[in-house]
């Protein structure tokens, strides 16, 4: 198969779990033989402006703007200019290509209208993938007297796929109960972990150190700050992996909280990201909006637990293999991974196979086949 994606960001130069999913199923479905193409936006760091990476052929369409220019009032909602230039360019950059089946993220939406345009003049299945389905009550939220508009994008998005991708059986309710998307028209693909990489990192030895981990972008829904509150309580370090926004905002609740017991880092490459997992006693998921979570899984995968606040909106599936308390009783439950690290690794490692099984993405080849037949 010919398969193009589409997204304005592209890892590994875009550091996100939205961003490596994609990343995994493009070099699985181009290590098993497809033609695979990503038109994206140009980042520092790229080779070039078209070039071929990992047997995936990428096409850069503009400048990507940095973290400041991505976002609008701190870190509350995304700046439209990215998407629009995005969009707008998008167009002509693919239109000469003719390919079997289309793929891109929903969010932020605006590209899906010139790509729908073009896989009916080109005669490409298109599918959208969903991450998350917001609804009338968030965009009201999100963009509050414009809230309406945002709401009837995302609607009129749902109607513009031959194929929707949902990460979770959360996200395909949604779909269904939100924006009333047939359920024939649904196929559910969650969160693409490596298993090659899970298998080579899994099964090295790291000594466990007093040490929990938040690996997050650095933005308001993320609620970072929920985990430097509960470090906070134990006399553990935290080590958070991301960059955002909010970075100086959260560096200086971390001193006045935590002082000297919160790191800082990003820009890591993917052994130091799992040694840096697998030397902690858990992982820290504070987000409070998110549909799956690629971090969460790969935690798990390697046997580290992962702990989340009883507000988190991670679907059923991955929730039920996570540590769950109430917002307040984090910096207690914190405490009691610490008295029993044993306990709750033996069975983290338990579910490693199950994980494993459920959230690989060697299924790659079979779902777009899939799609191609829609």
């Amino acid at each position: 198969m010919r398969i193009a994606f589409a997204s304005d960001s592209a890892y590994p130069w875009f550091k996100g779990g939205i961003e490596k999913r994609r990343y995994i199923i493009m070099r699985r479905l181009a290590e098993e033989g497809h033609q695979v193409h990503c038109f994206t936006m140009h980042r520092k760091g790229m080779p070039g402006h078209a070039f071929t990476y990992r047997g995936i052929r990428y096409h850069c369409v503009g400048e990507a703007l940095d973290w400041k220019g991505m976002y609008r009032g701190g870190s509350r909602r995304r700046s439209i200019r990215m998407p629009l230039i995005f969009s707008i360019k998008l167009f002509f950059k693919i239109l000469p290509y003719r390919f079997d089946v289309l793929d891109a993220d929903s969010f932020p939406f605006l590209h899906l209208i010139p790509l729908f345009l073009y896989s009916r003049i080109r005669n490409v299945k298109f599918a959208v993938t969903w991450h998350e389905v917001w609804g009338a009550d968030f965009w009201k939220r999100y963009l509050r007297g414009f809230g309406l508009i945002g709401y009837t994008v995302e609607w009129l998005c749902s109607r513009m796929a031959d194929v929707h991708i949902a990460n979770s059986s959360t996200t395909k309710r949604l779909l269904e109960s939100v924006l009333g998307v047939r359920p024939s028209r649904i196929l559910t693909f969650p969160v693409a972990i490596d298993s090659d990489e899970i298998r080579r990192f899994g099964s090295e030895k790291r000594r466990k150190k007093d040490q929990f981990i938040v690996v997050s972008r650095l933005v308001g829904h993320k609620r970072v700050w929920l985990a430097i509150d509960a470090v906070a309580k134990t006399k553990a370090r935290l080590l958070i992996v991301g960059n955002g926004p909010d970075l100086e905002k959260l560096t200086e609740l971390a001193e006045k909280k935590a002082p000297g017991r919160v790191v800082f880092r990003h820009d890591l490459t993917d052994a130091q990201l799992f040694a840096c997992i697998m030397e902690s006693r858990a992982m820290i998921m504070p987000s409070e909006r998110e549909g799956l979570s690629l971090a969460t899984i790969e935690a798990l995968a390697v046997g580290v637990p992962v702990v989340v606040a009883d507000t988190s909106s991670l679907p059923v599936e991955v929730k039920s293999m996570c540590v769950e308390a109430k917002e307040k009783r984090l910096g207690a439950l914190l405490n009691k991974i610490l008295l029993e690290s044993g306990s709750y690794t033996g069975r983290a490692m338990a579910l490693r196979s199950e994980v494993l099984r459920e959230f690989s993405g060697d299924s790659a080849g079979k779902v777009y086949a899939r799609v191609e037949k829609a």
